[in-house]
């Protein structure tokens, strides 16, 4: 090849180059973003499943008591948590905010839903896990635990 032909070829190489490495870049910030939405879709449904938890086991309580009583034993139940565990009891004190904000929705009529507070509630809830644990509070719902077989002797 003639120095002019190579010259010729070398550019094409350099504008290959500059494409292959904006797509790699794109296809990077790409995969970052759909990791990112991922983890914001995984949070929405644990939050979902957290205050239905908290909903339903307060449903048809007589008072806060009993409704927050309800909620700790159906969050230790459900993340395996015991209120024995001091670890584990601050996480169940620290939810009561929540609880009772969740419980005041859950007896309010229809036309008296105020999401706002079990809302607050929980993003200050989630803040307070964050900074004492150094972690979401939804990776505790990632633990598998599995089933013991009940065995018959």
């Amino acid at each position: 090849m003639t120095p002019a032909a190579m010259k010729l070829v070398a550019a094409f190489e350099s504008a290959a180059q500059v494409a292959q490495d904006a797509e790699a870049r794109l296809r990077k910030s790409m995969a970052e973003e759909i990791a990112r939405i991922e983890r914001e879709r995984a949070f929405a449904f644990r939050r979902t499943r957290l205050i239905r938890l908290l909903a339903s086991s307060a449903t048809g309580s007589e008072n806060e008591q009993s409704a927050l009583a309800a909620q700790s034993q159906a969050v230790c139940g459900e993340l395996g948590l015991s209120v024995d565990n001091p670890a584990h009891k601050e996480i169940i004190e620290h939810l009561e905010p929540l609880g009772k904000a969740v419980w005041q929705c859950a007896c309010a009529s229809e036309e008296q839903v105020d999401s706002g507070a079990a809302n607050a509630a929980l993003r200050e809830f989630e803040q307070w896990f964050e900074t004492a644990r150094g972690q979401t509070f939804y990776a505790l719902f990632e633990h598998y635990i599995p089933d013991t077989p009940l065995v018959d002797f």
